[in-house]
């Protein structure tokens, strides 16, 4: 994970620099070597936290007339080992003649990521987030300035335009001429993406010019039919017999063989990382052995983060402990019970100790560093108001100061040694896993085609705005902390295999809350042996840590996240 920073002064007169505070914010993402780039009315900054490659690689990059600044991982690359993902790109950039040749490199890239490639010689700068939109990048315009971050520090003197960058494609911009940008789109733009372009277009004072598609062959629609319903299965009280049930059917474990070879190669890759933990990689210490944790899940004992941390025992190296980070806010009112334990047993924290036990179970070998992080409300609204909100910034909702605070606390803990943080993002999108899916089937009137279709639009809806929703936010606090949050369920062939089957072959809302949710997932974690937390019920965390309070409208704007906000029309899309 690395803090990317670009500015372009339109005043050429004018001094570009990075304010101190902005600067820690980004060394925070990158805290193992920092550089900077001037070059005529542009400023270009990269901190980068080493996880891959034989050593850091500083940015920029400067590859002939191409500098680059990267963020992000690549995976599924025929290169060395050796060879930091950074430096690899900047030399396939640099033998680019042409947009077209630009636009192939990034079609066959798969990992979470953003970019900003600065052309020289003909002065030209490209920006994009990855298709998936799993890596922070936002924007901000003012009369004089254009900047382009990993993330931002509100000032009230700063009357910026702001907002998260929509990961629609790969943007160009004339840095001599800022009135018109260009979008090689990811995929044709729907209502949705539309709205957003549209917001962008307002809030930079420019009018974008839309290309051709980049069109990448893991975002081409598929539909997959494996032959089964799981509606047309006869529900039993006995969940495991019901489970069991399902498993011997042959169909649905050819569906659970293709998802569990995709998922474990996900897996796979996301637990390498460089060989010293945050606490033995220090300049000149790079010769010792490191048997520290390297690897921490972000933990809350439900079948998402429970099923990761299975796979990851397979990857990790043996002798290596894997951190479950279970996070836990104090309760508003006291316990009835002079135990001081008693405020922090929260849903989470007793889901947690379940399925901790549920793992020594099943990987007896692995030795698991469950971390308890207790956060007392005093430290919550301390570290909000002067840190975490600007992080979250320019989001302001209730959910994501929940959301947000929660992963920060979780990562922020000085008894973790672990520099990537796994993250079960995604599967409830991508599975059924909200309630609001259960009530669309429930509401509709129609047919059962009719029921489906509406599943699937719900499903489609809540797709298409994760990155602005959850994705974005999340990279910004859990990077704060010198962590890399690397989420397996949003891999480009795990999101294409499941988002091509049908819903009645990922979910069932015919099944109680706990079962037919997510069902296609539960069946997986049932296979791989578990037992208790595949029947545990889908909590938000906000309510599973006790960090919110279920009368709050996670809609709202909060409090302790408002700014003069006159210039950021982020909430507009």
């Amino acid at each position: 994970m690395c803090g990317i920073f670009c500015a372009i002064n339109q005043n050429t007169a004018g001094c570009l620099d990075l304010t101190d505070t902005l600067k820690t914010v980004l060394n925070n993402r990158g805290p193992d070597v920092q550089d900077e780039l001037r070059l005529d009315n542009i400023l270009l900054s990269g901190s980068v936290l080493w996880q891959q490659g034989e050593s850091i690689q500083k940015q920029p990059v400067i590859e002939g007339d191409c500098v680059l600044l990267f963020n992000g991982d690549l995976y599924n690359l025929e290169k060395p080992d050796s060879m930091a993902d950074t430096f690899w790109l900047a030399k396939k950039l640099s033998d680019c003649h042409c947009d077209e040749e630009i636009l192939s490199v990034l079609k066959v890239l798969e990992g979470p990521y953003c970019l900003i490639i600065y052309n020289r010689r003909e002065e030209m700068l490209y920006f994009c987030r990855d298709a998936l939109g799993r890596n922070s990048l936002i924007i901000e315009h003012n009369q004089q300035e254009l900047h382009l971050l990993s993330t931002s520090f509100y000032s009230d003197i700063d009357q910026l335009s702001t907002l998260e960058l929509p990961p629609l494609g790969l943007y160009k911009l004339k840095i001599d001429n800022l009135s018109s940008c260009v979008l090689y789109p990811w995929q044709p733009l729907n209502a949705y993406t539309h709205q957003q372009l549209i917001t962008l277009d307002l809030a930079m004072g420019w009018k974008t010019i839309i290309k051709r598609t980049i069109s990448p062959d893991w975002l081409l629609k598929s539909k997959l039919d494996f032959g089964y319903d799981f509606y047309k299965v006869p529900y039993v009280e006995n969940h495991e017999t019901l489970y069991e049930n399902l498993l011997s059917t042959p169909q649905v474990q050819s569906a659970l063989a293709t998802f569990n070879k995709l998922l474990q190669s996900s897996v796979a890759s996301r637990v390498q990382t460089a060989p010293f933990c945050r606490n033995c990689l220090k300049i000149g210490q790079n010769t010792s052995i490191c048997t520290h944790a390297k690897v921490c899940i972000l933990f809350s004992g439900g079948i998402d983060c429970t099923v990761l941390a299975i796979l990851a025992d397979r990857y990790v190296p043996d002798g290596e402990p894997i951190e479950l980070i279970n996070v836990a806010f104090e309760r508003i009112t006291a316990p009835n019970t002079a135990d001081t334990q008693e405020y922090w047993n929260v849903p989470d924290r007793k889901t947690a100790l379940q399925s901790y036990n549920e793992l020594k179970r099943i990987c007896p070998k692995r030795f698991w560093i469950l971390i308890e992080v207790n956060v007392t409300r005093q430290e919550l609204q301390l570290q909000l108001s002067q840190h975490i909100r600007h992080l979250i910034y320019p989001l302001q909702t209730v959910l994501d100061e929940s959301l947000g605070c929660a992963f920060w606390f979780a990562t922020h803990t000085v008894l973790s040694s672990a520099r990537v943080a796994l993250i079960g993002s995604g599967a409830d999108e991508l599975f059924g896993g909200y309630t609001r899916h259960r009530n669309a089937y429930r509401h509709c009137l129609g047919d059962e085609i009719e029921r489906q279709l509406v599943v699937q639009n719900e499903l489609e809806k809540d797709w298409q705005r994760i990155p602005a929703r959850n994705l974005a936010r999340d990279d910004r606090v859990i990077a704060d902390n010198g962590k890399t949050a690397r989420a397996p369920f949003i891999e480009e062939n795990v999101v294409r295999f499941v988002r091509s089957l049908m819903p009645k072959q990922k979910c069932c809302y015919s099944f109680p809350e706990g079962v037919g949710d997510k069902l296609l997932l539960r069946l997986y974690g049932y296979q791989l042996g578990l037992r208790d937390a595949v029947l545990l019920k889908k909590r938000a965390i906000q309510f599973g840590s006790r960090i919110a309070d279920k009368k709050q409208h996670a809609a709202q704007n909060s409090i302790f996240l408002k700014f003069n906000l006159a210039n950021s029309l982020e909430n507009t899309c």
